[in-house]
């Protein structure tokens, strides 16, 4: 009962592996998030409890958080990437991660209600967050997740990628386990096959995700059920960008089809391929705007 008692008590305010908790920020089906208090330093934080029934968040925790690559995690420095504070286990067996609190929406958020914002920032949003992802690779992690509802936007403007519950060392990349745990409208064609994943399983998801910051649509039909979703990025054809957004360049349609290209060798191979060959169209873009 005391496990059990452990686990449910994060619904409600009290203390969590030591931590003063505040309110809820959000709930989904594999965890909790709080703003709480961090002990000794008084510093308000995310609070990420990890739900007992998310096996495959635990699995991956245990795999990154409690292996030598856990110290990855918590040397991210980066500005638009969440900072990790701490992760831990209370005794009775329930992991928590401590990160940066965040007090804004997040990308999906902002695209579905506020689109005329997204709008007026939507390339500067872009390349925030592709430095952000591309910072990930190069400190040798796979997000695995990424998509505009992982993406946090402070006061300011600066894009936070969140969300490190998927991730996992690129030295994992050659196996199969836990490649198809993801957002199904964001999931490359490997990831729903259940493939080995690599960088290019990112470099899709920032291609669909930068379509819907562009077009405030999604390359594929919206349809009910994960796995019609799934299915799309395996048999359905993308829009091209420029049938929704004809005032965008060539050069930039060009980018957001090499990015989600259903084969993954016809992708780009690294996001700093990617962002080379981004920034000029989206400075063509910009010209054509101003």
């Amino acid at each position: 009962m005391s496990k059990l008692l452990d686990f449910i008590f994060p619904r409600r305010k009290g203390r969590y592996g030591g931590y003063e908790i505040l309110r809820k920020v959000a709930s989904g089906g594999m965890s909790w998030v709080w703003r709480a208090r961090q002990p000794g330093t008084g510093r308000i934080c995310a609070l990420k409890v990890l739900r007992p029934e998310s096996a495959e968040m635990i699995d991956v925790f245990r795999r990154v958080f409690e292996a030598e690559e856990g110290t990855i995690a918590l040397r991210l420095d980066h500005p638009n990437v969440i900072q990790t504070f701490d992760y831990g286990r209370t005794d009775a067996g329930g992991y928590y991660i401590a990160m940066e609190f965040v007090d804004g929406p997040n990308l999906e958020q902002l695209i579905l209600l506020e689109f005329s914002r997204v709008q007026e920032n939507r390339f500067d949003l872009i390349r925030q967050i592709g430095a952000g992802l591309s910072y990930i690779h190069k400190r040798g992690l796979i997000h695995r997740d990424f998509c505009p509802k992982n993406v946090l936007i402070a006061p300011d403007g600066t894009a936070k990628i969140i969300d490190f519950g998927l991730t996992v060392p690129a030295s994992l990349k050659a196996r199969t386990v836990l490649s198809r745990g993801g957002t199904a409208s964001y999931m490359a064609p490997e990831q729903v096959k259940s493939q080995a994943l690599d960088e290019r399983t990112d470099i899709y998801a920032f291609g669909v995700s930068v379509f819907e910051i562009l077009t405030g649509r999604r390359p594929f039909p919206a349809v009910a059920g994960r796995s019609r979703r799934m299915q799309d990025h395996l048999n359905v054809r993308p829009l091209r960008l420029r049938q929704l957004a004809p005032e965008m360049p060539e050069e930039l349609e060009r980018v957001m089809e090499k990015c989600i290209a259903k084969n993954r060798d016809l992708r780009y191979k690294s996001m700093q391929e990617v962002l080379r060959e981004l920034e000029p169209a989206v400075e063509i873009a910009e010209s054509r705007r101003g």
